[in-house]
């Protein structure tokens, strides 16, 4: 076979007749064709401290000594991934994950956890393009084509976990899939070496790498693959067969501790089912009540539908599933009063105490007597706004930072650093109120909350709840002021305002009052995607536990999201049952929970179902004027199709 393949190769060169000079390609492709068939191994490379150097400042130096920060921003892509024959990929996925073995995990380096960004390394024709998407939506990814001067620049650079991804069909080449060998000697116990193909070509490996074993690459098991490596699928199989390196039945169980992305028909959804809630969201588009968005449904703790629709401004740049949405007053209940719940797990503040027991400045003031429990529920009669009367004008912004004017409000826009406490001087003098405490909406009852859970805690709110919450939570994408983190390209505009904020708002709050406090307010100011806000609130449905860390305690989830005693609301949330009859004839339970945003946004768990679902959208763009998301009614027909499609699939069939 080799002296066949050898003349002809001679052949082809020969029906060449245009001279070439000296050291032409054919005495470069001979050499290559003569090492090809060469017995003896082929000496490796060195390269002397100047030539690292030079390697370092190529493209490939330079993509392996930094680690990308926003992969998980740019996630492209829905969930789950489009199918023409739902139920061959349904029987794929199940039998290539009964198939997959964990044959070595030293150490317990596996899952990873807390980790920020991993290294993925393939051979460059066998690129795992869905292993890659998916382990994105858990961590950045810093992907690398093998070559020969990878194994040389390893040991200088950032020591990050490292996925090598090996693909060894049967009739693939031994000396193609033996690729990887170089890079044994220079990557250490945060190696996992993820095997496509027979286990039997799995051999004399390093004992300090993790090792995985799935027979077949293809859609499925590169997805369920990249959530395994974080935590959020389980791979529980055992070796049919004895190999030289492995007994049979060897295998080791990798729990999942996180929630992940699974099949909407492993629940009884037929994902079919869901053309409607696209329907309905595309028609909002189509009809200009808002210009895109985010969709997540989540189901026993998975997602089982993630999409993004339209554009961030109807025609330019189109909505990913990792872009931050304004969330505007959910963070009433994705960030105020989750502090509240985790100060009143640890007994440091009473729900019956009136708020003037935190804030000695209102000590003698009326607005000072409400309880905390009042305030969580709008059960105050206090107005409605924050006290801006006279604080809204261009004379309290600069065009630069100089001076006074340091707070960011908007694209070259900076605010007087002494309104904020103008501001909270002012809670002191008039407030409007009712004679008696009544319902009524505020966002001062928030604010109020906000300096309260500052001054027990003696820190800013975003930093309590960055330590107790979303660090834990590995939640990167939930917070305040994202224009001083993130790209703007991943931030979705709200609004043009050119006269005090500077043009159009990216990654700065939409809420005015909000601004005026530097961005960081009880009522508004957080952003975040989907998928992040989605877990927050699977957190509630799950007891307050996430991966085995008790964040609130249950009792505490039960008191908060149930009804309170007052109104219909919760304490911090808004019920379902109170105005949405629609939906709870549609199967919501009573006990459905969530909130609401001016911006288009809004986020509901359901406990009895555990179903949590979130639609984010910037239906003020690209003024607030507009109507039409309202009158289309787009928020609870999208909400009820999802219920709608629930025990639409039955697997035994």
């Amino acid at each position: 076979m080799k002296a066949f393949l050898l003349t002809s190769l001679v052949f082809l060169l020969l029906l060449v007749s245009t001279p070439v000079k000296a050291g032409n390609w054919a005495e470069d492709f001979f050499s290559w064709v003569s090492e090809w068939f060469s017995d003896e191994e082929t000496s490796s490379t060195t390269f002397t401290p100047k030539q690292l150097d030079s390697l370092r400042a190529t493209p490939l130096g330079l993509l392996l000594s930094g680690v990308p920060q926003t992969d998980t921003l740019a996630v492209d892509g829905a969930w789950p991934y489009e199918s023409l024959t739902v139920e061959s990929d349904i029987e794929r996925h199940l039998r290539l994950l009964r198939q997959t073995v964990v044959l070595a995990n030293p150490n317990s380096s596996l899952p990873f956890r807390g980790t920020p960004a991993v290294r993925i390394i393939y051979r460059p024709d066998q690129r795992p393009a869905r292993l890659i998407a998916m382990a994105r939506r858990f961590a950045d990814v810093q992907e690398i084509p093998f070559d020969e001067t990878i194994p040389h620049l390893l040991p200088s650079v950032e020591d990050i976990p490292t996925v090598i991804v090996v693909d060894n069909p049967m009739g693939l080449s031994p000396m193609n899939a033996d690729w990887f060998r170089p890079l044994e000697n220079v990557v250490d116990k945060k190696t996992t070496f993820l095997h496509f193909g027979r286990p039997d070509r799995i051999t004399e490996l390093p004992k300090e790498w993790a090792v995985i074993s799935c027979p077949l690459r293809s859609k499925e098991s590169e997805a369920f693959l990249g959530q395994a490596l974080f935590g959020a699928q389980l791979l529980d199989g055992r070796l049919a067969e004895k190999t030289n390196a492995y007994r049979a039945g060897a295998g080791q169980r990798l729990e999942a501790v996180i929630g992940g992305f699974h099949l909407p028909e492993l629940f009884g959804i037929d994902r079919q089912k869901f053309e409607r809630v696209d329907y309905h969201i595309n028609r909002g588009i189509r009809y200009r009540a808002m210009p895109g968005a985010q969709l997540l449904v989540m189901k026993d703790g998975q997602v089982v539908y993630e999409k993004a629709y339209g554009h961030h401004t109807y025609h330019k740049q189109k909505v990913a599933p990792g872009d931050l949405y304004d969330l505007a007053s959910i963070t009433k209940a994705a960030a105020t009063s989750l502090a509240i719940m985790k100060l009143y797990d640890d007994g440091k503040i009473d729900l019956q105490a009136q708020v003037r027991e935190y804030l000695p400045e209102l000590k003698k003031k009326m607005i000072g007597r409400y309880s905390i429990e009042q305030l969580l529920t709008h059960h105050s009669g206090i107005q409605s706004d924050l006290p801006l009367d006279g604080l809204l004008g261009r004379q309290f912004v600069a065009d630069e930072v100089r001076e006074e004017y340091t707070i960011p409000v908007g694209p070259d826009r900076y605010l007087d650093e002494t309104i904020p406490g103008k501001i909270r001087k002012r809670l002191a003098g008039k407030i409007s109120r009712t004679r008696r405490p009544t319902y009524r909406y505020s966002d001062v009852n928030y604010y109020l909350l906000q300096l309260a859970i500052e001054e027990i805690t003696g820190e800013q709110m975003e930093d309590f709840l960055e330590r107790e919450f979303y660090q834990p939570m590995e939640l990167g994408k939930l917070g305040f002021n994202p224009s001083e983190k993130f790209p703007s390209e991943r931030l979705v505009p709200t609004v043009y305002d050119r006269w005090m904020r500077g043009g159009l708002l990216r990654g700065y709050v939409h809420d005015e009052g909000a601004a005026l406090l530097g961005g960081v307010a009880g009522h508004a100011g957080l952003f975040g995607n989907a998928r992040d806000l989605g877990q927050l609130f699977q957190l509630m449905n799950d007891g307050g536990e996430y991966a085995g860390q008790q964040l609130l305690t249950p009792e505490t989830v039960e008191l908060f999201t149930s009804r309170s005693r007052y109104n219909y609301r919760a304490l911090g949330f808004d019920r379902l049952a109170a105005g949405w009859p629609n939906l709870i004839s549609a199967g919501a339970s009573n006990k459905t929970f969530g909130h609401l945003g001016f911006t288009g946004t809004s986020v509901w768990a359901d406990p009895e179902n555990d179903l949590v679902f979130v639609l984010l959208t910037n239906r003020v763009f690209p003024h607030v004027k507009s109507n039409k998301f309202s009158r289309m009614q787009i928020r609870g027909k999208v909400h009820q199709a999802v219920y709608q499609a629930l025990e639409t699939w039955n697997m035994e069939s």
